[in-house]
């Protein structure tokens, strides 16, 4: 047999499957999904590209499972009566989705590369949630919004606070949040945070 006779004999055996095969792909969907709710293949052909990644791969990079530690940073917002003008928020995105959200207030100086902060006692508060991908959004809960930011040549998140823990003057304020010193939602820096 020659090799354009097993070419041929090939081609006349995809033709004669291929009806078969269509009506299989289309008969169990054709998805890259499973039944375990594992969206598969197809859904990051989807998504939104961030820095070169798919969304989820991107935002997927600042899990506690990836960095070990939470996502830290801090926002200013208009100065108040008792002098707090700005928050800072400590967050972990931990597996299957959960969220841990640590806030407090206090006054001092944000900048993009940092902050200085006094927080005050009374203002520590944490939340717990979940966390997800919407498009080239990382929402986390009803609390926070955060979109990519590249900041010294590094993925870094730029965060904004979609409803007010405390002061209402916060709602709408952005930082920009890259992993923190905390490993975790355990540690005892958190042990005031209230529910």
């Amino acid at each position: 047999m020659t090799h354009s006779t097993r070419i041929d004999l090939m081609v006349r055996a995809m033709r004669a499957t291929l009806p078969f095969g269509l009506v299989l792909a289309l008969g169990c969907g054709g998805g890259g999904g499973n039944d375990d709710g594992d969206p598969g293949v197809d859904a990051a052909v989807n998504e939104p590209i961030i820095n070169g990644k798919p969304a989820s791969e991107f935002y997927g990079q600042f899990a506690h499972t990836v960095t070990g530690a939470g996502m830290g940073g801090a926002a200013a917002f208009p100065s108040q009566g008792d002098g707090r003008n700005a928050y800072h928020v400590t967050f972990f995105l931990m597996p299957n989705n959960k969220l841990e959200l640590f806030y407090a207030e206090g006054e001092g100086e944000v900048t993009t590369t940092g902050h200085s902060l006094a927080i005050y006692n009374d203002s520590k508060k944490r939340r717990s949630g979940t966390w997800r991908v919407d498009g080239a959004e990382l929402v986390l809960d009803t609390h926070m919004r955060c979109t990519s930011f590249t900041f010294n040549d590094r993925d870094v998140l730029r965060c904004t606070l979609t409803n007010p823990i405390i002061t209402a003057a916060a709602q709408g304020r952005a930082g920009t949040f890259k992993p923190g010193f905390a490993a975790s939602p355990d540690d005892s820096e958190f042990a005031d945070y209230v529910r």
